[in-house]
């Protein structure tokens, strides 16, 4: 059903906005809920227009599971979107060097087992809109949304919108309502929820014509680039050339257009050089000429721009039977793609609540804790990716966070979602035991590498790195994302994940030293350390327990050696 569904209607689920949120948590109630009528408002109608649509293209493994495995659109990913091939990083160019060739990569060499997507965001949402109506949904399109009058004591919500074929106020009853109307935040702003983060980033985009290959700017013979990446397959990776202070992304769509992005620090790039087109090509001339070089040979077909993205909200879910998904509950730093991972996440969360609504389960304290940990997630992402735009000129710190932050997504995020313990209070408790010390090391580890950026002397370094390089890493990965484990399996992988983590702090910490302080390297050849003491203040290391290890030596062979083999470490000893 479109537009012509009659105001005044009843619907058990009102979803406000047909974007990637709302139509995805519509598909999902009614996999999992098929007794249950949805209705979804949005105010574009189709046709809706490939390629320069909306931001928010890539996804990483979690979201794809959710896509393929929880929505059931694995076929249907596979033949209308591009797969993709990780991510990848350009290091700033190395002083006295003049070739694109020349700037430090870290990126995959082939795709990986476990897959992720490149969407194209018109086409995937024009097609669901049709799929939700095969199955049952009510699409009302060209409908502008007005408030949501709240139910008390049990008694059904109420949406108001106007029509695009009238002038008149309709409305729809509902005993759920869903706010996914992106950064408008409807019930965030009626219910005065919402919270805006203290760092000012902003970001910038546009879509042009034809795939821009990353390949292309370096010639065809030097053959030794090009079959770092065989078979040209750079150009499905989610590319970015970053700097200290920005980054810009470079990401393939399956409509043969490409999406272009400025995410920068306003204290270091001021969103006035870069705000419009005109002054954006102008800014990349001037940062990444060789790629504007390229670009300029595309046409360009949108602009698009947000002043200090990143924002954050008091509550997403209540036992009063209304919640907030996608960029109208929260919105965490883009860098690692993680749009859609909360999306997951909260829609995950908006579904189970509303059958243990129906059950009469839900509770104050349940939706209360649901909430908390939508909100907590995106804080803790966007305060772990924004200590990276300090660190994105020093190839070997940051490279040494990718690690870590890679790392630390297939150990610690992402087996939340494949073994769906957020949702599972048992489950969780459980496996947040065996992992109750990451937080307090991965904060060690963000101030390792933000001092390593400040006062790296170039010691060690790398011209390209494939993070697959170290095997250890590359089977947890597949170990952990793995759906639908018992939680006896996830307890232990979280045990060989916590193992993992502190071998990797403790040799990224020796490269580290090995890049700072070489003179200081030997005090370490030999010695198991406590990772949660690492500094590179060596007039520290004994008064904060540096060589008092909590936990039994153990060989960090398995990562130290293809670490230090790809960051060109030779004062160490392994």
């Amino acid at each position: 059903m479109t537009s012509d569904t009659p105001s005044g209607a009843s619907v058990d689920v009102v979803i406000c906005g047909g974007g990637f949120a709302g139509l995805t948590l519509a598909r999902q109630v009614q996999r999992e809920h098929p007794d249950l009528s949805v209705a979804v408002i949005d105010r574009l109608a189709r046709p809706l227009p490939e390629g320069a649509f909306k931001v928010g293209e890539s996804t990483v493994e979690m979201a794809a599971y959710y896509l393929r495995d929880v929505l059931g659109l694995a076929e249907y990913l596979d033949g209308a979107h591009l797969r993709k091939l990780g991510l990848r990083l350009f290091f700033p160019q190395p002083e006295g060097t003049t070739t694109f060739a020349e700037r430090p990569e870290i990126g995959l060499s082939k795709f990986a087992t476990v897959p992720s997507y490149q969407i194209d965001r018109g086409r995937f949402e024009h097609d669901l809109r049709g799929l939700i109506e095969e199955d049952g949904a009510r699409m009302i399109e060209g409908a502008r949304l007005d408030e949501v009058e709240m139910g008390e004591n049990g008694a059904p919500h109420r949406v108001f919108y106007y029509g695009d074929d009238s002038p008149e106020r309709q409305s729809l009853t509902a005993r759920w309502v869903v706010d996914a109307s992106g950064r408008r935040r409807l019930l965030q702003r009626q219910l005065n929820l919402g919270t805006q983060r203290e760092a000012d980033h902003n970001a910038v985009w546009f879509r042009i014509e034809g795939l821009l290959d990353v390949d292309d700017l370096v010639p065809a013979e030097n053959r030794a680039w090009h079959d770092r990446v065989p078979d040209g397959k750079r150009r499905f990776s989610t590319n970015h050339l970053v700097d200290t202070g920005y980054w810009v992304w470079i990401i393939p769509l399956s409509s043969n257009k490409t999406s272009i992005g400025i995410v920068a620090l306003k204290d270091m790039h001021p969103f006035d050089d870069f705000r419009n087109l005109e002054r954006a090509q102008d800014w990349l001339r001037r940062k990444e000429p060789a790629f504007a070089e390229k670009l300029a040979q595309h046409e360009v077909l949108d602009f698009g721009a947000i002043r200090n993205y990143s924002h954050s909200s008091k509550q997403v879910f209540s036992a009063d039977r209304w919640a907030c998904t996608g960029d109208a509950a929260v919105f965490a730093d883009p860098l690692y793609s993680p749009g859609a991972d909360l999306i997951a996440f909260a829609n995950c969360s908006i579904s189970w609540m509303i059958g243990e609504e129906i059950a009469g389960r839900l509770t104050p304290e349940v939706a209360e804790e649901k909430s908390r940990f939508v909100i907590s997630m995106s804080e803790l992402l966007t305060r772990s990716i924004q200590v990276n735009y300090h660190i994105m000129g020093c190839p070997q710190a940051m490279g040494g966070k990718l690690f870590w932050d890679i790392t630390a997504g297939w150990s610690v995020v992402q087996p939340l979602m494949f073994g769906k313990t957020f949702l599972d209070n048992a489950k969780r408790d459980a496996v947040r035991a065996a992992s109750r010390n990451f937080f307090f090391l991965s904060l060690q580890m963000n101030q390792l590498f933000s001092d390593w950026a400040k006062q790296s002397r170039g010691h060690v370094g790398f011209e390209f790195i494939d993070y697959f390089v170290v095997d250890a890493i590359r089977e947890m990965r597949d170990r952990n994302l793995v759906p639908d484990k018992p939680v006896e399996e996830l307890v232990a992988d979280q045990q060989e994940n916590m193992r993992l983590l502190e071998e990797l702090a403790q040799a990224l910490f020796r490269i580290a030293v090995a890049d700072v302080h070489p003179e200081h390297a030997h005090k370490l050849e030999g010695k198991w350390l406590n990772a949660w003491a690492i500094s590179l203040d060596p007039a520290k290391w004994d008064e904060r327990g540096l060589f008092t290890p909590r936990s039994a030596p153990r060989d960090i062979s398995r990562v130290s050696v293809p670490l230090n083999k790809a960051f060109r470490v030779r004062e160490l000893q392994h």
